[in-house]
């Protein structure tokens, strides 16, 4: 998911530094709503290709998560925890292994 969204340009709205654009004043020069215009329309692709690629089941709970990079923090999150949990069982099968003599390896 990272590499298409690197690909496309658009993985740059998940990064925590990420400025925010402040909101619209009549002042705005044509930089910051041009600025704001592509932060948006990016908003809105990643969106869509993130909602895109997950399954049926995860699509219907983060449907309504307005903020895409909520959705992105919660199943980093989740996913991580659940690869860590399968390394520590791995890891524990590995220590508990027990030689016998009976058996060839």
């Amino acid at each position: 998911m990272k590499f298409m969204l690197t690909a496309s340009k658009i993985f740059y709205v998940l990064d925590p530094n990420l400025q925010q654009i402040p909101d619209p004043t009549d002042n705005d020069i044509d930089e910051v709503k041009a600025e704001r215009k592509k932060r948006n329309k990016d908003e809105v692709m990643y969106r869509g290709h993130f909602l895109n690629a997950l399954s049926n089941r995860l699509y219907d709970l983060y449907t309504m998560e307005p903020l895409t990079k909520a959705i992105w923090n919660t199943l980093e999150f989740k996913y991580q925890s659940e690869e860590e949990d399968t390394k520590k069982f791995l890891i524990s099968k590995y220590f508990n292994y027990k030689f016998v003599d009976d058996k060839s390896i």
